[in-house]
């Protein structure tokens, strides 16, 4: 059976037929020979992901030696709907997937990092969906609600972070897990650095400036802000791992994660 694959972003990209994960017939290139290709012409790649053939996307950061021992996901996913925001080249959500997850949504802003979670969903054959979206457009009408919700490395990227909460809470009836840089300050009073105009991140042997990282909060104020917008059972996870500051939090009414209804959502 034949299944269609959409390549996100690029000028002149087209939709190629895939047969049995072999070949795209539109020029019979071996699928593997398109993967590289599609890696090999990307300028930046944020995540090592390892893909079959032996292949590893040029990622200058291990998700999974560097953050997946520390961001409590469970060892168990079967049944469960996922979301996973701000997915960038996907390594979370294939991960889920790969751990029995039943369903995966993904969602980004950024359309290089959805052409290159395309790329590497073709590789693994996931069925793992990525939407452009902002974790401002959650809402359960139009998404659904998810019984275990990714947020990692986004709060502190954010104008609005207590909104983007806010609208998490109204998708999560079961499990949110979030990781966030924060600010160097141990106090138990909730505070936030605000940098009105970025900083500089990336890589520590080529750093850059980047526009978008504005609000770290001190360890206080990130369980503050989510007992704020409705979480409850708020746990620290790994607070010895160098990742920002690791929470677990329940959503305030648990019942299983559901997909929208699509004779309703979103237009009634």
């Amino acid at each position: 059976m034949k299944r269609f694959l959409r390549v996100w972003g690029k000028e002149n990209s087209s939709r190629h037929i895939v047969d049995r994960g072999e070949f795209l017939q539109s020029d019979s290139q071996p699928l593997s020979s398109w993967i590289k290709s599609q890696i090999e012409s990307e300028k930046y790649w944020f995540h090592a992901i390892e893909l079959p053939g032996g292949m590893v996307t040029p990622g200058w950061s291990n998700p999974r030696t560097d953050k997946l021992p520390f961001f409590g996901l469970p060892d168990e996913m079967h049944g469960l709907r996922v979301l996973d925001i701000g997915h960038a080249e996907g390594f979370f959500s294939f991960e889920a997937e790969r751990r029995g997850a039943a369903e995966v949504v993904a969602i980004e802003t950024y359309p290089p990092m959805i052409r290159k979670f395309n790329i590497c969903r073709a590789a693994l054959g996931s069925s793992a969906q990525s939407f452009r979206a902002s974790v401002y457009d959650l809402n359960p009408k139009t998404f659904g609600t998810f019984d275990l919700v990714f947020f990692f490395g986004v709060l502190y990227h954010l104008r609005h972070p207590l909104l983007a909460l806010e609208r998490i809470h109204s998708v999560c009836t079961g499990t949110l897990l979030m990781q966030t840089a924060t600010s160097e300050d141990s106090s138990e009073v909730p505070k936030a650095e605000f940098h009105p105009f970025g900083i500089q991140s990336g890589p520590a042997d080529k750093p850059s400036y980047d526009p978008t990282c504005f609000w770290f909060p001190n360890v206080a104020c990130c369980a503050a802000m989510l007992a704020h917008t409705g979480f409850q059972q708020i746990v620290r996870l790994s607070p010895e791992a160098a990742v920002g500051a690791v929470f677990s939090a329940k959503a305030g009414v648990q019942s299983p994660g559901a997909p929208p209804d699509e004779y309703k959502a979103p237009w009634s």
